[in-house]
């Protein structure tokens, strides 16, 4: 890969045409009434700027934003694992003029992380598109002087309690992939190190912590600048832009897959002429060639093409898979 977050900038300028538009430049939007959007779309990312979510979620809005001449905006709304941005969306109006672009992890690990949500995830929302599916991978500082995983391996199995993994909070995605990884290979002592942002991966190449598991985007410029070293993946399948990573379920044996995904929603009574075109809009963005480089450049798979309703029962199955991938992690409710 050459500069591939230089790429993903360049697709933006040219792509973010509609944020300059003004609200006199809306047309009407075929079936989704005489007029959508009829003023600005504020589209929540429940985490904050610079990450996966929030690089994924602006190309593809500013590209639907572009297509339907409307003022698209993203708005970053982090805290509490998603939780507060999430709330905002279950709360506004299902009138079209609020979406939430998201991970699994409000939908999918929240509930049985937290005793109690402020929205609920089965009921309050109207699923739009599945955007993205995201593969893990662990990386440790190259400071360690361990090129491979099964030599990293015998390193946390070695003397477990004096080890760390770090991630983005209890309940994330990483602790989750972090402290599965550990019971897999069985050194469970493995110290967890929750961080509240990207400080995470610095301090991860500076040799505090031993390993992450995380995005490929969020991974490699401190790969390819030679602080990290990517070790292998949490997919079952091997990773087309690094092939020559093992799967961590190769490695241990085990049925180790955790790999998380993004998708859009709205409110729950949003309108199905409004759902069903932004479904077709974010597929028509998702299917230029130019984005799917951007995927391929910043880690993303891609799912096939699926109505709302398939959307909607995919994070239903989902949530319990995830169930059982904390309950693993041995996550207690708070």
């Amino acid at each position: 890969m050459n500069h591939p977050r230089r790429n993903v900038l360049k697709t933006l300028s040219g792509l973010v045409g509609a944020a300059a538009l003004p609200l006199s430049s809306f047309r009407p939007a075929l079936g989704a009434g005489p007029s959508y959007p009829s003023g600005p779309v504020n589209v929540i990312v429940p985490y904050g700027s610079g990450g996966s979510t929030d690089i994924l979620a602006r190309l593809l809005v500013n590209d639907v934003s572009d297509r339907l001449h409307g003022n698209f905006i993203v708005e970053n709304k982090a805290g509490a694992a998603g939780n507060i941005g999430t709330r905002q969306v279950a709360v506004s109006r299902p009138d079209g003029a609020t979406l939430l672009y998201s991970t699994a992890t409000p939908f999918c690990i929240n509930p049985y992380v937290y005793k109690t949500l402020p929205f609920d995830p089965d009921h309050d929302f109207a699923a739009i598109s599945r955007t993205a599916k995201l593969p893990l991978v662990l990386v440790a500082p190259t400071s360690l002087g361990i090129t491979n995983i099964q030599d990293f391996i015998a390193y946390l199995r070695k003397d477990p309690t004096q080890r760390s993994f770090s991630s983005y909070g209890v309940g994330a995605s990483s602790h989750i992939a972090g402290a599965t990884f550990a019971r897999a290979i069985g050194a469970p002592g493995v110290l967890h190190v929750p961080y509240k942002d990207m400080t995470a991966m610095s301090d991860l190449a500076a040799g505090r912590n031993t390993f992450h598991i995380d995005a490929w985007s969020a991974v490699d410029p401190l790969v390819r600048s030679g602080k990290l070293v990517a070790l292998a993946v949490s997919s079952k399948e091997a990773l087309p832009w690094a092939p020559q990573l093992p799967t961590i379920a190769s490695v241990t044996r085990t049925d180790y897959e955790i790999v998380t995904w993004h998708a859009v929603f709205a409110p729950r009574k949003t309108p199905d002429s409004i759902v069903t075109l932004l479904n077709q809009e974010f597929q028509k963005s998702i299917d230029k060639p130019k984005v799917r480089q951007i995927y391929a450049d910043q880690g993303f798979l891609l799912y096939p093409p699926a109505t709302p309703k398939e959307v909607e029962a995919f994070v239903l199955q989902d949530k319990a898979r995830w169930k059982g991938y904390v309950e693993a992690a041995g996550i207690t409710p708070s």
